[in-house]
This record gives C-alpha cells, sequence and structure tokens, in this order.
C-alpha cells in the first residue's frame, strides 16, 4: 500500500483508488513540518502535552488539541478525549437510540446550490428546482447492512476492511453501526439496488440535507459553525479521526431526519458531475448529466472543515475511488 499526502482543494478529503491511496491533509504545513521531523528524528509535539510524531510518550490521535492524547480520560462530549477511536465510551454517556425507519421526503420545491457571494463556482447559480416524494436512509449504509449483501452474494467486500486508525472494522461487531468505507461507486449502486433503492440524485440528497422552500441553511442544522456536537469533522476540531457511529450527533440532524448529512463520510450520489450542469439543469427532479467521467460525492467526511460540511458543497471523484472516508445512503420509493 502506498501513502502519498497532498493538499485538498475541500478541506480533507482522503480518497483511494485501486492500490493506490492517497491521504490528503487540511494543512500543507504541518504535512511538511510532520515530513521534516520524521525524517529529522526529532518529536513533533504541536499541541505541547508530550505526544506526538517520534515523542518518548508515543503518537498523538490530534496534534493541535492538548485536550486530546492517549494520557486524557474520555468524557461525554462526543469527541475521543483519550484517542482509543471510540467516543463516549466511559460511564454515564448517553447512549443512541438507532431507528431503522427511512425518512419520508414530501414532494416540492428548495433551494439548490449557492448564492453568488458564497460557495464554490460549480454551485452557482443557485436555483428552485421541484423534487418528487422518495424515503431516503435515516443513516449512512453500515458495516452490518452491507455485510448482509456480502453473505447473500450479491456485493462484493470493501476494498479494505479495516478503517482509518482501526485494524479490525468490517466484519467487527463492535463497528456494526459505524458506516461502510472502502467501497467505490459500483460498491455502492450494487447495494442500493439489492436493498430495493438506489443512489440518491444530487437534487434528492441536498432537499434532505437543506430542507424544503424557503429554506437557505448552510448546513443541515442551520447557519451555525459546525463543530462536535453536530458532525464527526476534521480539521482543528477533529472529533475522532476516524469515522463515528451513525446517529450519534443528534444537534446536527436534518429539517426531515436524516442524520449525518455533514460529516463523518462523504456520501457517493447517482449524478455525473458537471462543473457548469446547474447552468441548464431542469427545474423537476434533475438527473445529472447523462455521461461524464467523474461521479459526485455529498456532505463531507471526518478528516474535513467547515466548508465541505455546507449542504451545497459538491466533490468530484472517480467511480472507480475508495477510502476510509467515502461511505454512501440509498433512496427509494416512498411506500418500500
Amino acid at each position: 500500500m502506498k501513502w502519498v499526502i497532498a493538499m485538498g482543494a475541500l478541506g480533507g478529503a482522503l480518497i483511494g483508488t485501486s492500490a493506490l491511496l492517497f491521504v490528503v491533509h487540511p494543512g500543507a504545513a504541518l504535512a511538511n513540518d510532520a515530513n521534516r521531523a520524521a525524517m529529522a528524528g526529532a518529536c513533533q509535539d504541536l499541541d505541547r502535552d508530550g505526544y506526538g510524531i517520534n515523542c518518548p510518550k508515543g503518537p498523538d490521535c490530534n496534534d493541535r488539541d492538548p485536550r486530546v492524547s492517549p494520557a486524557q480520560t474520555e468524557t461525554c462530549n462526543l469527541r475521543d478525549d483519550n484517542c482509543n477511536g471510540v467516543v463516549d465510551d466511559a460511564a454515564g454517556c448517553n447512549g443512541v437510540a438507532y431507528d431503522t425507519a427511512p425518512v419520508d421526503v414530501t414532494a416540492g420545491a428548495f433551494f439548490m446550490g449557492s448564492p453568488m457571494n458564497q460557495g464554490a463556482d460549480d454551485e452557482h447559480p443557485q436555483h428552485v428546482v421541484q423534487v418528487a416524494a422518495f424515503r431516503i436512509d435515516r443513516y449512512e449504509v453500515t458495516n452490518e447492512r452491507y455485510l448482509a449483501c456480502v453473505n447473500a452474494n450479491v456485493c462484493s467486500s470493501p476494498q479494505l476492511k479495516s478503517s482509518a486508525r482501526r485494524t479490525d472494522y468490517f466484519g467487527n461487531s463492535t463497528f456494526a453501526r459505524y458506516p461502510v468505507v472502502f467501497v467505490n461507486w459500483d460498491q455502492a449502486s450494487t447495494f442500493c439496488r439489492w436493498d430495493g433503492g438506489r443512489l440518491p440524485t444530487e437534487a434528492e440528497w441536498e432537499l434532505v440535507a437543506r430542507g424544503p422552500a424557503p429554506s437557505k441553511r448552510i448546513f443541515p442544522w442551520g447557519d451555525e459553525a459546525p463543530d462536535c456536537t453536530k458532525a464527526n469533522m476534521g480539521g482543528d476540531a477533529s472529533c475522532v479521526g476516524d469515522t463515528d457511529l451513525v446517529g450519534r450527533r443528534t444537534w446536527g440532524a436534518s429539517p426531515w431526519g436524516a442524520m449525518d448529512m455533514a460529516g463523518n463520510v462523504w456520501e457517493w450520489t447517482a449524478d455525473w458531475y458537471d462543473a457548469r450542469y446547474y447552468q441548464r439543469s431542469p427545474q423537476h427532479d434533475p438527473q445529472g448529466p447523462t455521461e461524464g467521467a467523474l461521479k459526485v460525492m455529498r456532505g463531507g467526511c471526518w478528516m474535513s472543515g467547515a466548508d465541505s460540511m455546507r449542504v451545497s458543497c459538491r466533490k468530484a471523484e472517480l467511480p472507480n475511488t475508495w477510502a476510509p472516508n467515502v461511505g454512501f445512503r440509498c433512496v427509494r420509493s416512498q411506500g418500500r
């Protein structure tokens, strides 16, 4: 396995294709410092807590925050304080109510994209779209759901059975309700068909994340900046440094009640990518371009900063891309 560090245009995308896995870090300066420290054998301890690269106490899962290290005590704060890869595993922390019922989305109009003074060029112009009724998974597809498809000899196993920080992830009951990762677009689409649905269009996904008109909210929960109470995110606020239990962050629910529409993992959609598609997008149930080279992901991931968490953010990737920060959810007709 080859690992490459590079800059991420959307604030920390971690992407892999075939046997080549790209780690895209949100800070090139930090990455360069880390490389120099590693080559020199010096201890790099950015937050001065005694943990870091080549440090005597050992590595640090978040070297930007002295409150996070293997020496810390886990508290109920929706973060991995002690670097064990599990969030809020201390006595007294609230459990997570797991509701397997999909979310019903009624037909209607919403504002898609970003105003001209916000967002990236491929999010313009903001336009009104009418979408027919559908149902969408409340959560990102989990390891246990995907494993059922593998056991039915329909789905192929994820490209790797680990996650970013866990060597034993897919098939491990501890992480049964964590999002499946290391699946490409074809694998995601195959699962959704087996499960009686399909991947969502970009329009369907954004309607669920933003809510119906007149909502123009920036994030699924509103306009407040994201943090670990609302999304499993990265950057300086790094919450876990890996995937997390789906549905844990109830304050980050979308207007329809869908969970983790921002953060945790990037989510595949059905659409081919075209940077100028919004300039000619149909008003009713847009399906995206009829062909292309790249597919669209939505929602940001556990490595992403706030910009990628926006409901209008679009990320284009090759369909054969797989990585520890990429997953998906499915949609189906109402009544199924």
